[in-house]
């Protein structure tokens, strides 16, 4: 069963470092775990 997850994320518009890394780090647990990040 897969578990999933929504999360928001509030940055200011001249931080693109997180707008890119997140999900990033997100999709690679959903390589390691049954989950789902939207």
């Amino acid at each position: 069963m897969v578990t999933r997850y929504r999360i928001g994320q509030i940055v200011p518009s001249s931080n693109v470092t997180m707008e890119t890394e997140i999900p990033g780090l997100l999709r690679a647990r959903e390589g390691i775990l049954p989950e789902r990040f939207t």
